[in-house]
This record gives C-alpha cells, sequence and structure tokens, in this order.
C-alpha cells in the first residue's frame, strides 16, 4: 500500500522529538527516504541526541513499522506524506511543509479548492452571525472550508458548512484519539464521515499549547486564501494570518465595532492593510471571479408578528430573552413566530438561544 520513501516517513512519524524541522535534516543525509532503513547515519546524532539516537536504532525494525500500519489501517487512518502522490502541492508552498499527514474521511478533499474561516473562540453575536453568514455562501459557492475545530469561529465555521451540504476539512493540533476541546467529538466524527480531518501528530499524541500555532501553517498551506471574521488583539487566528502571507495566500477580515475588544485584531489588520476588506462573502467570489449560485428561496408572506422578528433580526442578532423584550410579543407568540421562519429556512438558531437572519 505504501512505498518504500512513505514508509520511511511514517517511520520518522512515531518519534516525538523529530519535528519537520528535524526530519528535513535527516533526509538530507541520504540520497532517497528509504535508504534510512540500511542504517542510521552517525551525523542523525547531532540532530537528535545521543540519547534520542539510540531510541531510533533500537526501533529500526521493519516488522515493528509495519505492525504500526497494520494498527493505522485498522482505524481507517490513511498516511499521506511528502512523496505520496495525494500530497496537496499547495503545502509546498509553506517555509516548514509537514512531512506527514494523518488523514480521517474524503482525502481529495486535499486537493479541492479550499478556503479557511478562523478567529476567536469566544466570538460575540456579531462574530457569530457574520461568520455562519459568509461560511455558508462559501461553501455553497464550491469552497471546501478548512479550520481548526476550536471553539467559537473554527466551530460554526465547520458546523454551517455541514448543515448547508457542503465539505469541511478540520486540521487538528493532536491526533485523533485525544480530540480537543473533548466537546468537539461528536463535531469530529460528523467532519470525518462527510469531509476530512487530518493531522501532522500521530493517533495517540495529546495535543499541547505549542501544537496549535504550528498547525496553523497547515490551515493557511491549503487554502486560496483565509478569511479572519472576528479576532481580538492576541487570537491565535492572527499565527493564521502570518503564514499566509509568508507562503503568498489571500487575507480578508471583516471590520469590527471599533470599541469591541474583539475586533480589536482584525481592525488593526485591516488598518495596517494586512488584509483585505470584505463585507459580504460575494466580495470574496468577486475577487477570484466566481459567479454566486442564486440559491435565493422563495418568500412567503409573513405574518405582522413574523416581520416584526424578521425586522429585529435584520440588525444584529438576538437571542430569545432580548427578542422578548423588544418585540413586546408574548413569548408564546414569539416561539410559534420563530418556529415557522425557522422551519421556512428565513432565520437560524445559533448556539445559546440565539437567532439570526439566513443568508438569502
Amino acid at each position: 500500500m505504501y512505498s518504500e520513501k512513505e514508509k520511511a516517513i511514517i517511520w520518522l512519524s512515531l518519534f516525538d522529538f523529530l519535528n519537520a524541522k528535524k526530519i528535513e535534516e535527516i533526509l538530507y543525509l541520504y540520497n532517497s527516504p528509504e535508504f534510512i532503513f540500511n542504517g542510521l547515519k552517525d551525523e542523525i546524532k547531532e540532530i537528535v541526541g545521543e540519547e534520542n539516537f539510540t531510541k531510533m536504532k533500537d526501533s529500526l525494525n521493519i516488522n515493528l513499522l509495519n505492525s504500526y500500519i497494520d494498527s493505522l489501517n485498522k482505524d481507517k487512518v490513511l498516511c499521506i506524506t511528502y512523496f505520496s502522490d495525494e500530497y496537496p502541492k499547495k503545502l509546498y508552498d509553506l517555509f516548514q511543509p509537514p512531512y506527514i499527514l494523518f488523514c480521517k474521511g474524503d482525502v481529495k478533499l486535499l486537493k479541492s479548492r479550499c478556503f479557511a474561516v478562523v478567529g476567536t473562540r469566544v466570538p460575540s453575536s456579531y462574530g457569530k452571525t457574520i461568520t455562519s453568514s459568509f461560511t455558508k455562501g462559501l461553501s455553497e459557492n464550491g469552497f471546501t472550508m478548512v479550520s481548526g475545530l476550536a471553539m467559537g469561529v473554527d466551530k460554526i465555521a465547520h458546523e454551517t458548512t455541514l448543515e448547508n451540504g457542503g465539505k469541511t476539512i478540520a486540521v487538528l493540533g493532536g491526533g485523533f484519539n485525544h480530540i480537543y476541546p473533548a466537546m468537539n467529538q461528536n463535531l469530529a466524527k460528523n467532519i470525518e464521515n462527510n469531509g476530512l480531518i487530518i493531522s501532522e501528530y500521530r493517533p495517540s499524541v495529546r495535543p499541547t499549547a505549542y501544537n496549535f500555532p504550528v498547525r496553523n501553517r497547515i490551515i493557511a498551506g491549503l487554502c486560496d486564501g483565509i478569511l479572519i471574521t472576528e479576532a481580538g488583539e492576541k487570537s491565535g487566528a492572527l499565527h493564521t494570518k502570518e503564514y499566509a502571507l509568508e507562503c503568498g495566500r489571500d487575507v480578508f477580515a471583516v471590520p469590527g465595532n471599533v470599541t469591541s475588544q474583539k475586533s480589536i485584531g482584525t481592525n488593526r489588520l485591516l488598518k495596517s492593510l494586512q488584509s483585505a476588506l470584505v463585507m459580504s462573502f460575494k466580495d470574496i467570489l468577486d475577487y477570484y471571479s466566481i459567479s454566486p449560485i442564486n440559491n435565493k428561496k422563495s418568500l412567503k408572506q409573513l405574518s405582522f408578528d413574523e416581520q416584526i422578528v424578521v425586522n429585529y433580526l435584520k440588525q444584529e442578532a438576538m437571542s430569545l430573552n432580548d427578542l422578548h423584550l423588544k418585540s413586546g410579543l408574548e413569548i408564546k407568540t414569539l416561539n410559534s413566530c420563530l418556529t415557522t421562519l425557522q422551519i421556512n429556512g428565513l432565520i437560524k438558531k445559533l448556539p445559546g438561544n440565539e437567532f439570526m437572519i439566513s443568508e438569502q
């Protein structure tokens, strides 16, 4: 199933002390990766240290490697290496491309047209609304949506894509056996069944704080561009922006309220001209010369009460309590309106019992 070159990379991935940079240094010592199975060169000791070098020598066993590969196959994990035909060519643009991607799901998505949506883990109502709106529009117009399976913007991007029949890729900061955060376990399974989850870390590797900024380079590298919908001053999404700029990807940002702490990062990006300002997913489609698909639903006549609800939600996403207070409708009437509007696809319910207008 795997070539000797691929097996060499899979074997190197067994060692936690080998990152992409050290793997590159080791491979530089050999004319071709598979020659590593003929014996470890002494120069490797200078790269990994004597203790780790001994561990590698003791583990240079083809039977051990084949057993490991069998266990991956049993768990439906496919390894795509730097030397595999399926390896996404866009990742070659990275300064430090991953030498291996552990994959679960539809690997063909790695060569589809990808676009990333990233941002804060604790979005405001505004952030939730625009993330959902942009993601829905982009996924319906052919983009595979990429994000990092974190809470907040990442989760909304993945869920919105799946809810609208699109395809999504989740890039993890740890192994498949340790989904983080744990509350996204079901979402990860859904993505595996209807999209793709990938990681440069073995399934048994636990995520660390260091891993997440590093994995962001893969998110940026896979995509034509990235969109930051809402980000604070120190948001991890800004790491993704740096990687995107390094490898020549397009960066877009949505402006936010100038008094909002959660929009400091995006507003500064726009102020410094490090990203393009976008106000609708159609701005991104225009940038790539993509004609939007007309998915506009036929509108039914709204009742007086339903129109009141729609008018408030056109201004911003609102919680049930806020709608109740502002609309003046009885709670029973309001719930009936919300149910009808959701059934007709005119509004959408968000986490936290909030509601927003669906993109028409």
